[in-house]
């Protein structure tokens, strides 16, 4: 028979809780809680309770859950501030319904995800800025109004990503303005226009366009399309402080000189001959210097052949970054170009796809060249020509190595050194565009009489300083 405890009762007899009946319970398991109750209360102190045991896999599940909570808060952190400074600028309804057809024959099985351009070739069409407003009045100094394209090159990016072909146009070619919109419903002005310095559509496009990067963007996309019949899938628009900001997030860069540069309208740029570290400030006026002491003839194709230089020492570097020790670099980096940049590539997580897709490419994969063009015969401009120029068009068209075509060239064809003039505006770095001449459109001529060598400065290695320069350029 079990033993058990009878109910207590209340003051009236009545068990506790009115008259139910409370259960009743074992006396072995209640006597250790009952003798447990009165030691703690003979002693004073409070009931004693089942120690716990602190499993450590919960302590590790809380600091992960902490670590990804604050991870999660740093990259949206991140993907915000990143995605306020970019300023996308779509202009397909600025382009017209008449363009040269995409390049279906160039695809391929390599794709990454994120990517808006997976599995096909991309050509970009990159155009520097020689602008004098806001941020960039610090850069140049002077007073030159308006707005013109000034560095410009088609990034042709293999749709493998295995390598990036770049043809550079130099601003000074002679072309003929399109019949570019203005942004409103109407035609720009100048439209129709021959023998008009190639800046000038993007200059035109600006001014039309009530001063519109996108607008501007698109007639200069609209001129490269209609000398080249190359499909432009996309532009990015930098101007000079985005290049000092870049260069600077990067470190500098240590250039070698083989003549001293002295070049006053440049912002007083002053480098010894021999192996400088630069700052984004003295890239850009290196970049862009025309006249003065070692920069060569003053012709265009000078500083093309500089800014090639420079732009492979900058990929040069950022290639050599490690992605964890130089994080918080490369962070700084990005963040600069992109608040630097006008771009329809697409949001901040497919521009970062495309990168991502690009990740294997070193320097052997990039190549740079620039258009075969010849002496305009104004001592100014430049024509291109047509027949060389097609073997570099067809090559980006066919997805093919770009430098099988120039490599491949006839050298008897080219001069061993430049023979364009000084730029038409002698008080300035930056030649005015020209509007419009009723002469015959030269730019259309297949055989010109002077072509101009577009031999380029050495590549640039990780284990020397970038040469800048050419041997012409200390004449």
């Amino acid at each position: 028979m079990t033993d058990s405890v009878a109910p207590q009762t209340g003051a009236h007899g009545a068990p506790d809780g009115g008259g139910d009946q409370r259960p009743t319970f074992s006396a072995r398991r209640a006597s250790a809680a009952a003798q447990a109750a009165v030691g703690d209360q003979a002693t004073g102190s409070k009931p004693r309770r089942a120690a716990k045991r602190h499993h450590p896999w919960r302590i590790v599940l809380i600091v992960v859950a902490v670590l990804a909570v604050v991870l999660a808060g740093g990259v949206c952190w991140v993907y915000f501030d990143l995605s306020s400074k970019l300023n996308q600028r779509n202009v397909d309804d600025l382009l017209g319904d008449e363009r040269p057809s995409s390049h279906p024959s160039a695809t391929s099985t390599v794709k990454t995800p994120g990517d808006p351009f997976a599995g096909q070739a991309v050509n970009i069409l990159v155009m520097g800025t020689d602008s004098r407003k806001g941020d960039n009045a610090a850069v140049t100094g002077d007073a030159v109004e308006g707005d013109r394209s000034d560095t410009t090159f088609i990034a042709h990016v293999s749709a493998d990503r295995s390598r990036i072909d770049a043809i550079s146009i130099p601003r000074d070619t002679w072309i003929t303005m399109p019949d570019c919109e203005d942004g409103q419903g109407g035609v720009i002005p100048q439209a129709g226009a021959t023998r008009v310095g190639f800046n000038a559509a993007f200059s035109a496009g600006y001014e039309a366009g009530g001063e519109d990067t996108g607008v501007a963007a698109a007639c200069a996309i609209r001129a490269v399309e209609a000398m080249s019949d190359i499909h432009i899938d996309a532009y990015v628009v930098v101007n000079f402080m985005g290049f000092v900001q870049v260069v600077d997030a990067i470190g500098g860069l240590d250039v070698n000189l083989l003549c001293a540069i002295d070049a006053p309208k440049a912002e007083g740029l002053k480098l010894p001959a021999g192996v400088s570290h630069i700052d984004g400030l003295q890239a850009v006026s290196l970049a862009r210097a025309r006249t003065g002491v070692g920069v060569g003839d003053g012709s265009d194709l000078s500083r093309i052949n500089r800014q090639h230089a420079l732009f492979n020492a900058i990929m040069n570097k950022v290639f050599a970054m490690n992605y964890v020790t130089d994080m918080p670099k490369l962070y700084g980096l990005i963040s600069a170009g992109l608040s630097s940049i006008t771009t329809d590539i697409g949001s901040l997580t497919q521009i970062a796809g495309l990168a991502y897709s690009m990740r294997h490419l070193t320097m052997a994969s990039v190549y740079f060249a620039t258009v075969p063009i010849a002496d305009a015969g104004d001592k100014s401009h430049v024509v291109i020509i047509k027949d060389r120029a097609a073997d570099y068009w067809q090559a980006l068209q066919a997805d093919q190595p770009l430098i099988d075509v120039v490599e491949g060239s006839d050298p008897a064809t080219s001069s061993s050194a430049p023979t364009s003039a000084a730029p038409t505006d002698p008080t300035s770095e930056s030649s005015a565009p020209v509007t419009g001449s009723a002469a015959p459109d030269t730019a259309s001529s297949d055989s010109p009489t002077n072509p101009i060598s577009t031999e380029l400065p050495p590549p640039v290695t990780t284990d020397a300083p970038a040469e800048i320069q050419r041997p012409s350029d200390c004449a």
